[in-house]
């Protein structure tokens, strides 16, 4: 009974975390996780095996854990969602944990740790089957700042090294946590003892500094690719947009996202400008409600403003669209800023009741869209791949060998259906596809883009999706009477 009183506030935060994204269990693989199933199924070299589908990663420690899911799981997608949704759950149960060790009041650690439970922005660590990579990290981290605690307060050695352990271990989970020695420094320059802090920060830092001395000599040994990384993330005005868009992510992302854009174009210009208000009030009243918070706020408060900017480092060089999936680490902090204002605002100021009213009426209907918009958002990523698995088995029932073509072409591709990785896992498809409908090139002309390789006389097929179906149009798009041999290699 003692053991049901001590966790009951830890099982309310759990059941919450797994009751919100407890939708995601009717989604299969989609974009991404059929390469990295494709990887996992037909064997890999130690090169893949280090990066998985992108040549600029390195997360070792993540792709043993991965591999071992698959060896557990198979191709049963509900088993993946299963296991991402309870360890999103660990993370908000231990994160709650964490702020009560640092001493937060209880009622603030528990508000924090519901915040971090339902937020919406989660969706896409949750509901991706390699968003796995920020659960883990997170959950390196708050096992990290445990025991760097432990170390600081009582100087347990122990705790010491079982901080190094995994604060090293955490640099090979994904590449944000190299920023994370950083985060240890100021903790341990916060909580040390005043008497004396450099004594308590030395070792700290001399951990952190080590640790990523072996990470990037490690790193640097096994990816031999040069320039790769540096394709991706690199110092320009660019860093500027990027922080904008994610403290605009913080709290509404903007209409203007390609995710939302055609939701936003059908609503009425009313709510589309409220959106947008609401958007660009969260991009540029963040950062002086940061500063305002952090003069006012106990140290474990002013811990966590820092630890948002802190974790947001290692994504702004990132020159690539923004995603809530990378928000995941930094939300950690954010959801303890929530939590504190909101039990200062009930439990310590003097606040109207009216006030309080409408503030805990506005959270309840923030939890209520962010719940219905997770669920939502896992109806249509369910739409889309019920699509995807359509015109793959309309590609499959052509009769055609797509590997019998050197680009394969589908015009009218529908919404944000990406079939390319799906072909590669299911249709063991080798070659070079054309989409109208590419999230990177943008639209494109598949009359051009067909004309122009039946010029230079590379053999393609064409597949038109019309009423519902993928259906082969190739004499459509270039007749066989010019030149019949390009149909064929």
């Amino acid at each position: 009974m003692k053991f049901l009183k001590l966790s009951k506030e830890e099982m309310i935060i759990g059941l919450l975390a797994i009751g919100t994204y407890l939708i995601c269990l009717i989604n299969d693989f989609h974009t991404d996780d059929w390469i990295v199933m494709n990887i996992l199924r037909d064997g890999f070299s130690f090169s893949d095996f280090v990066s998985m589908e992108n040549v600029g990663r390195f997360r070792p420690l993540t792709n043993i854990i991965v591999y071992i899911r698959y060896l557990a799981f198979g191709d049963l997608s509900v088993l993946y969602y299963a296991l991402n949704i309870v360890l999103h759950s660990i993370v908000c149960v231990s994160l709650y944990r964490l702020l009560l060790k640092l001493e937060l009041p209880e009622k603030a650690a528990l508000l924090s740790a519901i915040f971090f439970a339902v937020y919406f922005q989660h969706y896409e660590a949750v509901l991706w089957l390699y968003g796995i990579i920020r659960e883990l990290a997170a959950l390196f981290y708050i096992i990290s700042l445990w025991h760097l605690h432990d170390y600081l307060m009582i100087n347990r050695r122990r705790s010491f090294w079982v901080f190094v352990v995994f604060s090293s271990l955490g640099l090979f989970v994904v590449e944000d946590f190299v920023i994370a020695p950083a985060v240890f420094a100021i903790l341990a320059l916060i909580f040390g003892k005043q008497d004396n802090i450099w004594k308590s920060a030395r070792p700290v830092v001399f951990a952190g500094v080590s640790g990523l001395a072996v990470y990037f000599i490690v790193r640097s040994l096994a990816i031999a690719r040069p320039g790769i990384t540096e394709a991706y993330y690199y110092p320009g005005f660019h860093m500027i947009r990027v922080l904008f868009e994610y403290l605009g992510w913080f709290v509404v992302p903007s209409p203007a996202h390609p995710y939302f854009k055609p939701l936003a174009e059908r609503l009425p210009a009313s709510i589309y400008y409220i959106w947008r208000a609401i958007s660009y009030l969260a991009i540029y009243g963040f950062v002086p409600l940061s500063i305002w918070l952090f003069i006012r706020s106990p140290k474990q408060v002013r811990f966590f403003i820092i630890f948002v900017f802190v974790a947001m480092l290692p994504i702004i060089p990132l020159n690539y669209k923004v995603s809530s999936r990378n928000i995941y680490l930094p939300s950690l902090g954010l959801a303890v800023v929530a939590g504190y204002m909101l039990y200062d605002l009930f439990w310590r100021s003097r606040s109207a009741s009216w006030i309080k009213g409408t503030v805990f009426a506005s959270i309840i209907v923030y939890t209520g869209l962010s719940v219905a918009a997770i669920n939502v958002t896992s109806l249509e990523y369910r739409r889309t791949q019920t699509l995807v698995d359509s015109i793959i088995a309309d590609l499959h029932g052509s009769g055609s060998n797509l590997n019998d073509y050197r680009y394969v072409l589908l015009d009218h591709v529908p919404g944000r259906a990406i079939i390319g990785p799906a072909m590669i896992y299911r249709l063991h498809f080798e070659h070079f596809l054309l989409a109208s409908n590419d999230p990177v090139k943008g639209p494109i002309d598949i009359d051009r883009a067909a004309d122009s390789l039946y010029n230079e006389s590379v053999p393609i097929i064409v597949f038109d999706y019309r009423r519902g179906h993928m259906v082969e149009a190739t004499a459509d798009y270039i007749p066989a009477e010019k030149n019949p041999a390009v149909f064929g290699r």
